[in-house]
């Protein structure tokens, strides 16, 4: 894990959708200047420098890495590339000029110094480790022909300099989240049982992946395959998870395991991306039409469960206990709660039940629960809503697929449109793209 020490600001974990590719702006400040330390050797002078013991620095397009004495043992050769225009295209969206770090997760023994230049006197970098979730960190008060500086005890694979209106984006979503949850905790006065969950943290499960969307098969929309026997119908092969639409069109990963309340979310159908529970048909509906999707029709999602074959599910017609995430024997309300009481079960939206050990997985993860289309996780896994407006969920969820109908006839019915919980979720149609 990636570990910075700032200094004058705070870091939090943070996540950016999908990578598009920001014109090229020519950063603030010029490259850092010489130095006059022992064992100091610039880039910009001497090509990649192998820095060992004494320490020393490398400074490329103004980024500069200091490693201090003592920080190695072993000699290595330092890198700095800048990234900018086309180049950004697999970057997150909102960076305005990436750097590439070699050798990527060198741990120093003494923290090392980045400096970093950017456009603006406050905005945020993001930084990516070797391995592991993003960083993201924040800055201000920062004069705008100044390097950002900071310390890491592990190099980074690559750091993001946001543009000033990401910058301002991201800020702004984090002042409605923090509403929002706030809200909810005000509602339902949540709180914690041991130490397996924090229902006061807004747990971004899905931060720091790669969860772009596959192509779409058979001219169907990206993350979705055609539905067998509906000529010109699509279905989302992954249960939707959902991004946060931010002022400057970016995107941001949401909390599968928080209701969006009236924040601007979209569906997105990925694989191994946990997928959103906690949420109304309502909400459903409309991060699918930010999609340019639609909720799935109750025989539109049936058939593409059962397919061409009216299997009973989605694998065949004899139920395989296992083969999807169809089973728990403690119920993870009472299980998380401390309780065998009934009163558990007035307190179905705690953000904590699917987040202990053994509940929800993400999309895709039960590789044979698959249609012949390679539609997954239609039975088990999460309830999901259909477009029913007398409010269907279908296909049964992690805990149990058999008492209200087997496999893909499971059907719950008379559940108010703006009814959520942790056990619900949805996934997306569509018609498929004209050629």
């Amino acid at each position: 894990m990636l570990v910075v020490v700032l200094l004058g600001a705070a870091c939090t974990p943070k996540d950016q959708g999908p990578s598009a590719a920001p014109s090229h702006v020519t950063p603030a400040i010029a490259d850092a200047a010489p130095v006059a330390d022992a064992g100091v050797t610039l880039a910009a002078d001497a090509g990649a420098p192998t820095i060992g013991e004494p320490g020393g620095v490398v400074a490329s397009e103004g980024a500069r890495l200091t490693v201090p004495e003592g920080a190695v043992r072993t000699p290595y050769v330092y890198t700095i590339t800048r990234v900018t225009g086309p180049a950004l295209a697999d970057w997150p969206r909102g960076t305005h000029e990436g750097f590439v770090f070699e050798p990527a997760g060198k741990r120093f023994r003494v923290p090392a110094t980045i400096e970093l230049p950017h456009p603006d006197g406050d905005g945020e970098v993001m930084c990516q480790p070797f391995a592991g979730e993003r960083l993201t960190v924040p800055f201000d008060a920062t004069p705008a022909n100044q390097p950002f500086r900071f310390h890491v005890a592990e190099l980074p694979r690559r750091c993001a300099v946001y543009t000033p209106e990401h910058a301002r984006a991201l800020k702004a979503a984090r002042e409605r989240e923090s509403a929002a949850v706030t809200k909810q905790l005000s509602s339902f006065r949540w709180e914690a049982k041991g130490q397996v969950c924090d229902p006061h943290l807004l747990v971004r499960a899905n931060a720091g992946k790669d969860h772009r969307e596959p192509p779409g098969e058979g001219g169907c929309p990206a993350g979705m395959a055609r539905i067998p026997g509906r000529s010109g119908l699509c279905i989302d092969r992954w249960e939707a998870h959902l991004v946060e639409i931010l002022d400057d069109g970016t995107e941001h990963t949401w909390s599968p395991f928080f209701n969006p309340g009236a924040l601007r979310v979209r569906a997105k159908s990925a694989p191994n991306a946990y997928p959103q529970g906690y949420v109304s048909q309502v909400q459903a509906g409309r991060a699918c039409v930010a999609s340019k999707k639609r909720l799935c029709r109750d025989d539109e999602w049936v058939a593409a469960c059962k397919g061409s074959k009216g299997r009973q599910f989605p694998y065949g017609d004899t139920e395989k206990r296992g083969t999807c995430n169809d089973h728990r024997d403690a119920h993870p309300a009472a299980q998380y709660l401390e309780s065998k009481d009934l009163s558990v079960f007035t307190k179905l939206e705690h953000p904590c039940i699917s987040q202990i050990p053994d509940t929800l997985l993400p999309a895709g993860a039960k590789k044979e629960c698959a249609t012949e289309a390679g539609v997954f996780d239609m039975v088990g896994n999460l309830h999901e809503w259909t477009a029913d407006p007398s409010g269907h969920f279908r296909g049964g969820y992690y805990v149990e697929t058999w008492l209200n109908g087997h496999g893909c006839d499971y059907v719950t019915t008379r559940h108010a449109p703006v009814y959520w919980d942790y056990s619900i979720g949805f996934r997306c149609c569509a018609d498929a793209e004209t050629p």
